[in-house]
C-alpha cells in the first residue's frame, strides 16, 4: 500500500493563487490606465462601479451553479470565457474600451471564485478539516497572489501592457484544460492527504454546530466586511492617481499600494495561526479598530513611506472582517456551500464598486488625504454601531 505524504495545501490553492495574480493584474491595469488617461477620481470610481455590478450580478446568478452542474465543470467553462476576455483586453486603451473590459472580466471573477470556495469547502469538510483551516488556507493562497498582481500591475501597465494580457491567455487556457482533465479523473471533489494539523478541533466544531449563532455572525460580518472593504477598495482604485498628484511615478504606484495586500496577507497569517477570535466578539471588536486608524494615518500620507503605511492599514480594515465573514459564511450545511460562496462574492463585488465611487466623489470634493480621513472615520463609526447592535440583540436572545 502506498502511503502518500501529508499536505497542508493542494492544487486548488495553487489555482486560487494564480488566478488571484491575474485578477489583480487586470484590476490594477484598469485603475492605472484610467489615471494615465487623465480621468478624475470620480471617473475612476465609475469604471470600478460598473465592474463591481458585473461582478456582483455574476456572483449571485452564476456563482451557485457549481452546486448543480459541478464546480470543476463551471471552473473549466469560465476559464475558457476568460480566454476571450483577455483577447479583448489587448484593445482596452480608451475610456470606453476600458469600461467594456472591466465589465467582462468582472463577470468572470464574480462567477469564478464562488466555484473555488464551494469546491474547497465541500471537499475539505468531507475530510474533517478544522473550519478555520479551510477558510484560512484559501485566503492565504488568494492573498499571496494578489500581492504580486498589485505590485507589478501598474509597472507592467506603463512598461509592457501586452504582458498582462498574454499571461491571461496562458493562464485561462491551461486552467480550462487541466481542470477538465482533473474532473474526469477525480470527479467533483479534491482528493489529497491532509496533515494532522488541519484536522478539526472540538472547540471550533461546537460553534459551527450552533446554527443560530452562525447565522447571526454571518450577517453581522458580511455587513462589516462591506463597510471595511470600502476603505480598502478606495485605496486600491485611487492611489495611482493620488500618487501622480504627489509627483510620484505611476509605474512605481503598485510597489506602494501593495502595502494594502501585504496587510491582508499578514492578517490572514495571524488569524489563521491564532484562532482566539472565533466566537469572541470583544476581541473581534478590538481588531476592527484598524478601520478608523486608516483615516488618521492617511491624513499624513505625503511621502512614499506614509503611502505604504496607509495602504497597509487599509488592507487590515478589509482583511479582518473578511476573515470573520468567510469563516461564518462558508461553514454552512454542505448543500449550501455554493449559495454562501456566491453571496460572499456578491458582497465583495459591490464594495469594489461602491467604495471607489463614493470615495472618488469625496476625494474630488475634499482632496485625497482629507477625503480619505473623513471617509475612514465615518465608516469606523458605522462599523462600531453595527457591532454594538448585533451584540445587544445577542444578549437579549441569550
Amino acid at each position: 500500500m502506498i502511503r502518500h505524504k501529508e499536505q497542508i495545501f493542494h492544487k486548488l490553492h495553487l489555482l486560487s493563487f494564480v488566478i488571484s495574480i491575474q485578477a489583480y493584474l487586470y484590476s490594477t491595469y484598469i485603475n492605472s490606465a484610467a489615471a494615465k488617461l487623465g480621468l478624475s477620481f470620480t471617473g475612476i470610481g465609475l469604471i470600478n462601479f460598473f465592474l463591481s455590478i458585473a461582478y456582483a450580478v455574476a456572483s449571485i446568478t452564476l456563482g451557485h451553479l457549481g452546486t448543480k452542474v459541478g464546480y470543476k465543470k463551471m471552473i473549466s467553462i469560465l476559464s475558457a470565457y476568460l480566454f476571450f476576455v483577455s483577447i479583448i483586453g489587448f484593445t482596452a486603451d480608451s475610456p470606453g474600451r476600458l469600461v467594456l473590459f472591466a465589465i467582462l472580466q468582472g463577470v468572470f471573477f464574480g462567477a469564478f471564485f464562488p466555484q473555488v470556495e464551494g469546491l474547497i469547502a465541500k471537499s475539505e469538510r468531507l475530510l474533517n478539516i478544522d473550519p478555520p483551516s479551510i477558510t484560512g488556507r484559501f485566503t492565504l493562497s488568494w492573498s499571496t497572489g494578489n500581492i504580486i498582481g498589485v505590485a507589478f500591475g501598474p509597472f507592467l501597465t506603463v512598461k509592457a501592457p501586452l504582458v498582462i494580457f498574454t499571461m491571461g491567455l496562458i493562464v485561462s487556457s491551461l486552467t480550462s484544460v487541466l481542470i477538465y482533465i482533473d474532473y474526469k479523473k477525480q470527479k467533483d471533489i479534491i482528493i489529497f492527504p491532509p496533515s494532522k494539523k488541519l484536522l478539526e478541533h472540538s472547540q471550533n466544531a461546537a460553534l459551527v454546530m450552533n446554527k443560530q449563532a452562525m447565522r447571526r455572525l454571518r450577517l453581522e460580518y458580511r455587513i462589516i466586511l462591506f463597510l471595511g472593504g470600502l476603505i480598502y477598495t478606495s485605496v486600491l482604485a485611487s492611489f495611482p492617481k493620488l500618487m501622480m498628484l504627489e509627483r510620484l511615478r505611476l509605474e512605481n504606484a503598485g510597489f506602494l499600494t501593495v502595502g494594502a495586500n501585504i496587510g491582508v496577507l499578514l492578517t490572514f497569517v495571524v488569524l489563521q495561526s491564532w484562532k482566539g477570535w472565533v466566537g469572541n466578539e470583544l476581541v473581534c471588536g478590538l481588531l476592527l479598530s484598524v478601520a478608523p486608524l486608516t483615516g488618521l494615518i492617511a491624513f499624513f500620507a505625503k511621502t512614499p513611506v506614509m503611502f505604504f503605511i496607509t495602504a497597509l492599514f487599509a488592507g487590515l480594515s478589509y482583511a479582518v472582517p473578511y476573515t470573520f465573514a468567510i469563516f461564518y459564511g462558508l461553514l454552512s450545511e454542505e448543500e449550501d456551500h455554493g449559495k454562501q460562496g456566491a453571496l460572499h462574492e456578491m458582497v465583495i463585488g459591490l464594495l469594489f464598486g461602491i467604495g471607489p465611487l463614493v470615495g472618488g466623489l469625496l476625494f474630488d470634493k475634499l482632496g485625497g488625504n482629507l477625503g480619505l480621513l473623513v471617509y475612514a472615520l465615518s465608516i469606523g463609526v458605522v462599523i462600531y454601531t453595527v457591532h454594538y447592535i448585533f451584540n445587544s440583540l445577542n444578549k437579549k436572545q441569550s
